[in-house]
């Protein structure tokens, strides 16, 4: 008997905490260009570890998204990059877009990242 109350009031609890947690109003921690630049210039590793793994996994989406267009939809490429292309290149080809004069680093970092790489690895068309 004991068992079972410990249970049910396990589960009130949990009850009653998910209704809380669904008044509180939900913020995606989402990365800006200022974000970006700030962790791709950074001297310190975390930040740096940072950097490489948003932009080669923003990089990874882009070309699996290319892949499964072509695959489902016998769509064209959007990016066409070379078998070899590094995590520092992948930071590298970001830096060098984010320091451009008209690079608007008020978007989403993925939007930047995403421009950067169709300017370096766009298909030709």
């Amino acid at each position: 008997m004991a068992l079972l109350l410990k249970i049910r009031t396990a589960f009130i609890s949990f009850l009653v905490g998910g209704f809380i947690s669904l008044s509180i109003p939900v913020q995606a921690d989402f990365l800006n260009g200022h974000d970006l630049n700030t962790y791709c210039n950074s001297k310190s590793p975390s930040d740096d570890m940072i950097c490489i793994v948003y932009v080669t996994g923003a990089f990874d989406a882009f070309t699996t998204t290319d892949l499964i267009n072509q695959k489902t939809r016998q769509a064209e490429a959007n990016l066409c990059p070379r078998e070899d292309v590094s995590p520092d290149e992948l930071k590298q080809v970001t830096l060098d877009w984010l320091a451009r004069p008209e690079s608007d680093h008020n978007f989403a970092a993925t939007l930047l990242v995403l421009a950067a790489f169709q300017d370096k690895y766009g298909c030709a068309k």
